[in-house]
């Protein structure tokens, strides 16, 4: 399986960090430093200014204080596979941040629901307009 480009960032830029996993495992989760931390500064990322600054707005919550992005992964048993997931988090949120959403356009009512609308808007008017006070003949 030919492994994806990233597109974003070089493979050089990125720093890693491998510590022990939590979780299941058995004693596998003991011996073997599984989890990939991944920091990839910000000034590397390979985008535009404008592109950057959405990046920086989008992505805050992972930017840590030296400028890095930041993606982790730790659910494989082993740390390669670990190592390309985290990669490929860091590229997919940068893919999201850069993606500009496209606009939304309002749907418009069609004539015949709109008329249904106030048929039973006035019918309900009505109800509510019989039941607030009663004539005074029905009193008698």
């Amino acid at each position: 399986m030919k492994k994806p480009m990233n597109p974003f960032f070089k493979k050089e830029d990125v720093r890693m960090k491998m510590s022990r996993s939590s979780g299941p495992g058995g004693q596998n989760v003991n011996r073997r430093s599984t989890k990939v931390q991944v920091r990839l500064p910000i000034s590397k990322i390979l985008v535009t200014e404008v592109q950057r600054a959405r990046i920086l707005s989008r992505l805050a919550h992972r930017i840590n204080h030296k400028g890095e992005l930041e993606a982790e992964s730790e659910e494989e048993r082993t740390q390669e596979a670990n190592r390309e997931k985290a990669l490929a988090t860091l590229n997919r949120l940068i893919v999201s941040a850069v993606r500009i959403p496209k606009k939304r356009i309002p749907t418009k009512i069609s004539r015949t629901a709109e008329s249904r609308f106030q048929e039973k808007k006035k019918k309900d008017a009505e109800k509510k307009r019989l039941r607030k006070f009663l004539p005074k003949e029905w009193l008698e």
